[in-house]
């Protein structure tokens, strides 16, 4: 009697999006420390490279995956309710809360997209996404046509928080409460 082993799809195609899924963390964290370069993020995922570029066969692909992998663990601030709020010192404070929230989120993807964003169409559109919020949030706090209005928008950017947190070595609360004084004092 010869017993034949039964062929499971269920358990490659399971095996298969482990692996893309560990690649996609892998390169995540990698990203985050600047490191795009396809050889480290097969050895940190535990694959070869020929099997990375099987699941991802360009930057852009992964660029693309990686995007939506991470929007999918954001949670956006709400900027209707934030332009509701009518005490000046509260909307600025819960608005720089939120701004800096997603800075603090965002902070190694927004450094690689800003270093990238040229040669990438991905990493442009999120730029300028993530820049959009930030104008957003500095509309709600000043006037557009306000003189005082790109001073706001530059101490809201991506930028200015991470000279702040890098820099200045302050802590994510720390670069809040300064922001949030520093505004109030401006508005």
């Amino acid at each position: 009697m010869s017993m034949t082993r039964q062929y499971n799809a269920s358990r490659r195609k399971q095996a298969a999006e482990q692996t893309r899924q560990d690649v996609l963390q892998a390169a995540m964290k990698l990203h985050w420390q600047g490191i795009t370069k396809f050889e480290p993020l097969a050895r940190e995922a535990g694959c070869s490279l020929a099997t990375l570029r099987k699941y991802f066969p360009s930057k852009e692909v992964l660029f693309r995956s990686c995007t939506q992998a991470f929007g999918e663990t954001l949670a956006m601030p709400d900027l209707a309710a934030l332009g509701t709020i009518e005490d000046i010192s509260k909307r600025i404070e819960q608005n720089v809360s939120e701004l800096c929230r997603m800075h603090e989120a965002m902070f190694g993807y927004a450094w690689l997209g800003a270093q990238q964003r040229h040669s990438s169409p991905t990493l442009d559109a999120v730029m300028n996404d993530y820049e959009g919020l930030a104008d957003a949030i500095a509309g709600i706090i000043t006037a557009q046509d306000s003189q005082k209005h790109p001073l706001v928008r530059g101490l809201l950017d991506f930028l200015s928080y991470r000279a702040l947190r890098l820099s200045g070595k302050l802590s994510p609360e720390q670069v809040k409460k300064q922001l949030t004084d520093i505004l109030q004092q401006i508005v």
